[in-house]
């Protein structure tokens, strides 16, 4: 895939000038910046392993569902036949009667090997009256539907489906049961380590701020809390990945004065050779409790698409999932979640009430629309997925809400419309993108930035297989605005 470029650090808001004693408040953040990542990659790990585990019971439990559905349509083909005569009626039987016993095999092997107490005796019995019903109950009524002893016949076959439908409940329920536990136990797991994570950074924050107060005050006191806010923010927003078909521009501006930290979050997350994850979401809330809650986004949604291809299921299970774990039960949060496949070039999306969202295309931008409602106003939502095509120098900027309600001196709502001037207007680079917008913004509100804004611009850019000629080539090196390499 050609050289991989090095991710850089997101660009802070402001810039300072490090006073004289700095430096011991620079080693203690580092501190404290090692052990964040060191704990957010065992977290991310040991959750992943129980979503892993989840999902098997998830499946697990479709398999279960699949078995009762297979006996019910066996059963809705020969009552069709039995009233109307018909042999048509028997399609659904011959297709559900050889599908039964692949799935069954599945799921008791699952069963076996997870250990499920109490799953093994109702699952097999389902197997037994399944058998039964075939033999003493279809067959013969298949051979003869007018015998004297139909009635009675179809009786007993209700009394063997009424046995299926109870040893399927048993089982669906100790399944559910096992796979609560563990998705509570993961999220568990994740709300405690952000929770930490975010404990050491301010303790570490606060040791460097007090033993650097007997050195220099005034500017210097003031020079040393912007060295924490800005590794703070550095320890919320790293980690993410940079693709050679992908140039990418970021920023970050927050509200708060006392921590350039919040609810505003973008990613990049490598999922495969030709796959890449774009995130921005904007949590509810300000300041550090809204940033423990993007720890929680972050990871839940990476460890989400790791299994889901659908960006709507991921965020149909992750709106499920936050309801259950989020640590402020009023939380709410806006999420695009896209998908850029360098095969062929596209972005397949789902937007969780998320509008900020731009594609520029030549001179011309357009905003991409809201797929589904916004994650945690109810524990069941409905997501829909879109597929956008995207072409070499096509760019596409994600933005939180911080852009669009941006207001002047006299209360307006810059709103969509300027947004997309800005988009259209700007520079092909990412990331003069990105800070030419930011800079826009603080005109605009004349410097009062009144909500928190993260903006993640990613370019398509040509890559290429070496030594290859002719029509379809593509090129290695990835190639900046004015047709030179350069380094995203």
């Amino acid at each position: 895939m050609g050289t991989r470029p090095l991710a850089t650090a997101p660009r802070p808001a402001s810039r300072y000038v490090r006073p004289p004693g700095s430096i011991t408040a620079g080693v203690v953040l580092l501190c404290a910046l090692v052990v964040s990542v060191i704990g957010s990659i065992v977290t991310y790990n040991n959750v992943r392993a129980a979503f892993v585990h989840h999902n098997a019971y998830d499946s697990a439990r479709e398999e279960l569902a699949q078995l009762l559905k297979l006996q019910l349509d066996e059963e809705t083909s020969l009552r069709g036949y039995l009233s109307t005569g018909k042999t048509i009626y028997l399609v659904p039987y011959t297709e559900a009667s050889p599908a039964y016993d692949p799935v069954f095999r599945q799921l008791v092997q699952f069963v076996n090997t997870a250990g499920v107490a109490g799953a093994s005796a109702p699952i097999l019995d389902m197997r037994t009256q399944h058998t039964l019903w075939e033999r003493q109950i279809a067959e013969p009524l298949m051979r003869n539907s007018n015998s004297t002893d139909a009635v009675q016949t179809l009786g007993r076959g209700k009394i063997m489906m009424d046995r299926v439908r109870n040893d399927y409940a048993s089982a669906a329920s100790v399944l559910d049961a096992e796979s609560k536990r563990l998705e509570d136990e993961s999220f568990s797991l994740l709300r405690r380590a952000a929770f930490v994570t975010a404990a050491l950074i301010l303790l570490f924050g606060l040791i460097a701020l007090v033993a650097d107060a007997y050195r220099s005050r005034s500017q210097a006191a003031l020079a040393r809390e912007r060295a924490v806010t800005d590794t703070l923010q550095r320890a919320f927003l790293s980690g993410w990945d940079m693709l050679p078909y992908l140039r990418i521009g970021t920023a970050y501006v927050s509200s708060t004065t006392e921590a350039a930290v919040g609810g505003d979050l973008f990613d990049v997350y490598r999922l495969d050779e030709n796959r890449a994850m774009v995130l921005v979401a904007d949590v509810s809330g300000k300041g550090l409790a809204a940033a423990v809650e993007t720890a929680l986004v972050k990871y839940s949604i990476r460890t989400l698409v790791e299994t889901e291809t659908d960006p709507a299921v991921v965020l149909q299970r992750f709106n499920t999932l936050f309801e259950r774990s989020a640590a402020d039960p009023g939380a709410f949060v806006s999420v695009f979640l896209g998908i850029v496949d360098d095969r062929d070039l596209s972005l397949w999306y789902a937007s969780a009430g998320h509008g900020s969202v731009f594609v520029r295309r030549g001179s011309r931008a357009s905003v991409l629309p809201a797929t589904g409602p916004v994650i945690g106003l109810e524990p069941v939502q409905t997501f829909a997925s879109q597929r956008v095509e995207l072409g070499i120098g096509d760019v596409v900027v994600l933005a939180t809400d911080g852009l669009t309600e941006a207001r002047d001196q006299a209360g307006i709502m810059l709103g969509d419309e300027q947004s997309l001037l800005w988009v259209e207007r700007g520079p092909a680079d990412p990331q003069k993108l990105a800070d030419e917008i930011v800079a826009n913004v603080r005109r605009y509100a004349g410097g009062r930035i009144a909500d928190d804004l993260a903006l993640l611009v990613i370019r398509v850019q040509r890559t290429s297989v070496v030594g290859t000629d002719g029509p379809g080539r593509r090129e290695v090196m990835p190639t900046s605005a004015d047709g030179g390499t350069g380094r995203a």
